[in-house]
């Protein structure tokens, strides 16, 4: 499976253990499905599919975890209008009104009710370690989602060190200063999308399909704009759109890696996740780095 959207995390210390200790440590907090009152349950499953035994893929040096994550589909609409018709049943036998604190008992026990009818919603947050780099990819493009998946890691493993990785100079500011006409670093080429957003107000402009050279891109940074969003290409091959926080979206590769993986001829699933995952591992935490060294470096964390 190929990431989509990258979230950075820098270790701040050696991960030392090995793909089967992580995996026994895992294997300890497994997904299980919600029961009959639960609103959420999170847990790890083996990254290469239910028929996998291992809760971690390793390939070198990179160690893919994956959790699952399930909850209970409880619009609030839903409840709302159960809770109207309550508090019309008690105005209507009762003559009296109610209140706050009262239509809340109320609403948790219509919650408490509804819960073992509520469809459940299923889905898998991918991650890897990058062992020799002290990186951790999750794929994800929700912030939450990911510090979620982290804050599992930790609770698994019993402490684990990570914090955002945080390049030396600003993204907004080296994206907005390619945009102005500063050389792009080696191997990067600007796409046709980017946004913008004023610095005194919340004012928002998105430009998509479109020169980033052309005169009217460049107007909104005269009008004092900047990028907090800019799409890029790295070595002709990968696709994405970087953000303000350093977070890479949408990202594409190009057909010549995909089959990258395909030439190792895999014969069954197991054998071609494995080899996507070969693939995928070496060319994101490249990319990773050519990122870094484009934005100054990361700044320095304590161990």
């Amino acid at each position: 499976m190929w990431f989509k959207n990258l979230r950075l995390f820098q270790l701040t210390e050696d991960f030392s253990l090995t793909a089967e200790q992580l995996s026994q440590q895992l294997s300890q907090a497994p997904f299980q499905p919600c029961g009959s009152q639960d609103l959420i349950r999170y847990g790890w499953v083996p990254p290469a599919g239910d028929n996998a035994e291992d809760f971690v893929h390793a390939t070198q040096d990179y160690l893919m975890v994956c959790a699952k994550r399930q909850e209970k589909i409880l619009p609030s609409s839903v409840v709302n209008e159960h809770l109207e018709e309550k508090v019309s049943q008690i105005k209507a036998d009762e003559g009296r009104p109610v209140g706050r604190k009262e239509k809340q008992s109320l609403k948790d026990e219509i919650i408490f009710d509804l819960l073992p009818q509520a469809f459940k919603k299923s889905s898998r947050d991918y991650a890897y370690i990058a062992k020799r780099e002290r990186l951790i990819v999750v794929n994800s493009a929700s912030a939450k989602r990911a510090e979620e998946l982290l804050s599992q890691l930790r609770e698994a493993l019993g402490t684990l060190k990570a914090v955002p990785l945080t390049p030396q100079h600003a993204p907004a500011q080296m994206m907005t200063h390619w945009l102005r006409g500063e050389p792009l670093p080696a191997d990067f080429e600007l796409g046709e999308e980017c946004e913008f957003q004023a610095g005194k107000d919340s004012r928002v402009v998105r430009c998509k399909n479109v020169d980033l050279t052309a005169p009217e891109v460049a107007s909104h940074l005269e009008a004092g704009m900047f990028a907090s969003k800019l799409a890029l290409t790295w070595k002709e091959a990968i696709h994405f759109v970087l953000d303000d926080q350093f977070a890479v979206k949408r990202l594409k590769f190009e057909d010549k890696l995909l089959e990258q993986a395909g030439d190792r001829n895999p014969d069954t699933a197991a054998e071609a996740f494995d080899a996507d995952f070969a693939v995928m591992s070496i060319e994101i935490t490249a990319l990773v780095k050519a990122l870094l060294d484009a934005f100054g470096g990361a700044v320095e964390t304590d161990s």
